[in-house]
């Protein structure tokens, strides 16, 4: 036998193992990282009580971004343990009658305002004539209040 000539399969250890079928580095399709509240919770504590430079390692260990965990101290500290779920966008034509309804809404405030206005304007209207000395008989009533 050569020496430079490769050895037969037998010779080699580890010949009989399966090489992997998929590269680990790569993964098929991205997915989102997902932690539960418990984890959450342990990963803030430690945050907290780390320094910087302990911050920066802990989170590369458990592959969170410091704004996510900023995100999950503004729900802790709001209350909200509970995880949002995305769903369904909302159907455009009921948001935009919402909108349409609140707008209906503030224009008959509106409308209920300037008609309070109107009325007392023509109640000083005929409080001016009555201090003038004309009688409330005699007043020329405007179109509206006919």
């Amino acid at each position: 036998m050569n020496p430079n000539s490769p050895a037969p399969d037998s010779e080699v250890p580890g010949a009989d193992r399966e090489v992997p079928a998929h590269n680990p580095e790569v993964r098929a399709k991205a997915s989102r990282r997902h932690y539960s509240n418990e984890d959450k919770a342990r990963i803030l504590d430690a945050f907290e009580s780390a320094s910087p430079i302990e911050r920066a390692s802990l989170c590369r260990r458990e592959g969170v971004y410091v704004n996510a965990i900023y995100r999950w101290r503004r729900q802790r500290n709001a209350g909200s343990s509970r995880v949002v779920k995305r769903g369904p966008r909302p159907n455009p034509q009921a948001r935009e009658q919402t909108a349409s309804e609140r707008r209906i809404a503030l224009l008959e405030e509106k409308l209920k305002k300037a008609e309070q206005v109107i009325d007392i304007q023509g109640k000083v209207y005929a409080l001016l004539r009555a201090c003038a000395g004309e009688s409330a008989d005699s007043l020329v009533l405007l179109p509206w209040q006919k």
